[in-house]
């Protein structure tokens, strides 16, 4: 691999093209870390700018027959980058937009307490928002959340990595929140 730590970049797109991982390894290598700053330093928040560079390099692999950069890779990467930002803030604001039409709905003097809410009914919300989630990220949320396996476990059972497990769960909650929040309101607004 040190022989790669050589080339310039045009050279490493080049065998990149052709499938080659060394160069592609030897790109991540040169540019993660500055990616990943500049993310962090838009988005404020460590595992987003994360998220966001590793989708960057996911897209150039998969796009790598047919990716055309003019000029040097820094300017695509950080374009690129920037992009993916921009879409991960677009997100954020609608979630935004969500919680706050929430609250203000229940500031306007329209509170459920829990005796108003029957349980089937929100039973019923919650398995059908899990039964929602894309499939591999359900069966991480249900290992956890109703067999009460550990990260460790699910990993092992599902022949995947623990970080994975971890971040499955943890976007499944997120998903979730969302989602409940949301089909609540709707289900509960008076007419």
């Amino acid at each position: 691999m040190d022989g790669f730590k050589k080339l310039s970049d045009t050279e490493l797109l080049q065998l990149l093209k052709e499938s080659d991982r060394i160069a592609f390894a030897e790109l991540f290598q040169r540019y993660h870390q500055a990616l990943y700053l500049h993310a962090k330093k838009m988005l404020r928040d460590g595992d987003d700018a994360k998220d966001v560079v590793q989708e960057v390099f996911a897209a150039i692999w998969t796009k790598r027959h047919t990716l055309e950069v003019s000029g040097a890779i820094a300017p695509y990467l950080y374009g690129a980058t920037r992009n993916r930002i921009l879409n991960v803030m677009a997100h954020q604001q609608v979630v935004s937009k969500y919680a706050d039409s929430i609250t203000a709905f229940m500031e306007l003097g329209v509170s459920y307490t829990e005796d108003q809410f029957r349980e089937k009914e929100l039973a019923q919300i919650i398995e059908r928002e899990i039964a929602s989630l894309p499939d591999k990220m359900r069966e991480v949320f249900e290992l956890s959340r109703k067999e009460e396996l550990s990260y460790r476990e699910i990993a092992e059972r599902l022949n995947i990595s623990e970080h994975t497990v971890k971040k499955q769960a943890q976007r499944a909650l997120k998903i979730l929140r969302l989602r409940i929040r949301i089909a609540l309101f709707i289900h509960f607004l008076p007419f």
